[in-house]
């Protein structure tokens, strides 16, 4: 992506040239040696697609893709970057008081699509508005921290106006990962939400609604950060997001988001860019710990399961693997962990009909609990069905429609899946104190590690190390899904989850013919 960058600027520069770059003669060019490619344009519209929505509202929205489109709108005080670190968006300055207090100071100047100035009291009303309407907003489970119930024996955060361009924040814990529970849109304290329409203070603006047809967007002159590059975008309603590959092949939108599909054919397409992350779907195996399964057991299982199959043959190598809690590239992925175990040190061991044993002797039967109404899942359980016999386990299998699953049931393993939000906390769903501890697992060890967590006495490296090496759980990876765009188009830089259209203001639309691009390209 660089090397395309760095290439449309060097046609960029050889334009200067010319009185601009979209009146170089097209016939002229098409006629040289090394045939047909594009350069530099500014403005222009982007179609991108959206499925029918309820509301406008960011904070009370439940539509996955509205969700994305509205960060195109909204801006929040701190945004997530590419490696999952943070950055000031609307804050200007984040000073740190202790280590649950934050003092944050706001950009001057900072103007809603309406003209509004920005202020303290709008962040505070944001807030609020999260909180009064917890059984709506997405938002309020970011805000709503388990792990500062478990621990500090409180949910919530407090948000205080100091003054007109100041607020403080003050965390229940001193965790590592409290601001981002920052990442919040922020609306306006003075707009009507009974009859609202968009206003923000992002890149674009509100310009018109179709009712479940279009909804138009335009640039955002004032904007605080950089006009766009486009001058408009057009998110098209379509009914059925199945349908979104096969509109987007006719043209008629300009960009996609594969979520949970194979989107392997844009991958090496000349006609298309395809920019993969992973998404917050974690799918793992975890264990019931009513079992008290050992850890011998546990480093056995995990070495009978070879998830590049699993990838492969489910995910259509569609899975960001990883050994802990987070994708290995974020921030929180850390960890130091390289030796492989020496099975034949471990005291759980193969009879002489090649199968596994516990200390008794007894033959080592594990049933795999699972959803089977859920394909992907059903899939994962009968390959790990099929893995562990071969290695030489017992193995049965136990699905269960998803509303039926009881996990006090005669389970050994179970397949599931977490949804890790903006905060990326799972630590916490292993604590015995935690009641998102559906596994029963328990260890004083890690409850110590985990107050030190949340002192902010260690670093996230050493608890995933103890993860890894504990074997809590085995974590098979991050579903990938992949932005998917137009040749002529140009999106900078890796995304995640949580910044997917973050980079859509600064999108480079190449067009017009020319021999220069296509002999730099060479």
């Amino acid at each position: 992506m660089k090397k395309k960058i760095f290439l449309l600027i060097m046609v960029f520069a050889l334009c200067i040239n010319f009185v601009a770059c979209n009146k170089i003669d097209d016939k002229e060019d098409a006629n040289k040696e090394g045939g047909e490619a594009y350069l530099l344009s500014q403005g222009g519209n982007i179609n991108l697609p959206l499925t029918p929505f309820k509301t406008f509202n960011p904070i009370l929205n439940d539509n996955l893709y509205y969700f994305y489109f509205k960060d195109l709108i909204y801006s929040s005080l701190l945004e997530i970057n590419d490696d999952s670190s943070l950055n000031n968006l609307l804050a200007s300055s984040v000073e740190k008081i202790d280590d649950r207090t934050y003092r944050i100071k706001l950009r001057e100047g900072v103007k809603f699509h309406n003209g509004k100035i920005l202020s303290a009291d709008d962040v505070i009303f944001s807030y609020n508005y999260i909180l009064n309407n917890k059984d709506r907003s997405f938002y309020y489970n970011l805000i709503n921290d388990e792990s500062n119930k478990i621990f500090n024996g409180s949910q919530n955060f407090a948000m205080n106006r100091v003054d007109n361009n100041t607020v403080e924040v003050r965390f229940a814990s001193a965790s590592k990962n409290n601001l981002y529970k920052l990442t919040f849109p922020i609306i306006s304290s003075a707009d009507d939400y009974k009859n609202y329409t968009p206003n923000g203070t992002g890149p674009f603006k509100f310009k018109s609604y179709e009712n479940n047809k279009t909804l138009i967007l335009e640039k955002n002159k004032s904007y605080f950060n950089g006009q766009a590059s486009i001058d408009t975008v057009t998110g098209i309603v379509i009914d059925n997001p199945s349908n979104f590959e096969g509109i987007f092949e006719t043209g008629k939108l300009d960009i996609y988001t594969a979520f949970d599909t194979n989107y392997s054919e844009f991958l090496n397409s000349s006609k298309y860019t395809a920019l993969e992350f992973p998404s917050n779907k974690l799918y793992y195996i975890g264990f019931n710990y009513k079992k008290n399964p050992s850890l011998d057991l546990r480093k056995v299982i995990e070495a009978s399961i070879n998830k590049d199959i699993i990838n492969k043959e489910v995910f259509s190598t569609n899975l960001s693997l990883c050994k802990g809690f987070y994708p290995e590239e974020s921030v929180f992925g850390l960890h130091d962990i390289k030796e492989k175990e020496d099975l034949s040190k471990l005291s759980v061991k193969k009879n002489e009909n090649h199968q596994y044993v516990d200390e008794n002797n007894k033959i080592i039967k594990l049933n795999i609990l699972y959803n089977k109404n859920d394909a992907k899942k059903k899939a994962i359980a009968n390959i790990i069905y099929t893995q562990l016999d071969n290695a030489g386990f017992k193995v049965e299998m136990l699905g269960k429609n998803a509303n039926d699953i009881s996990f006090t049931e005669n389970y050994d393993i179970y397949v599931g899946e977490y949804l890790v939000n903006n905060s990326f906390d799972l630590n916490y769903r292993f604590s015995n104190r935690s009641e998102a501890n559906f596994t029963s697992y328990s260890d004083d060890r890690y409850e110590a590690l985990l107050n030190n967590l949340y002192t902010n006495k260690i670093e996230y490296k050493e608890i995933n190390n103890f993860l890894q090496n504990e074997k809590i759980y085995i974590p098979l990876g991050y579903e990938k899904n992949a932005l998917v765009l137009k040749e002529n188009m140009i999106y900078d830089g890796k995304i995640n989850f949580q910044n997917v259209y973050s980079k859509i203001k600064d999108l480079i639309i190449v067009s017009a013919k020319s021999w220069y691009y296509s002999n730099l390209m060479l």
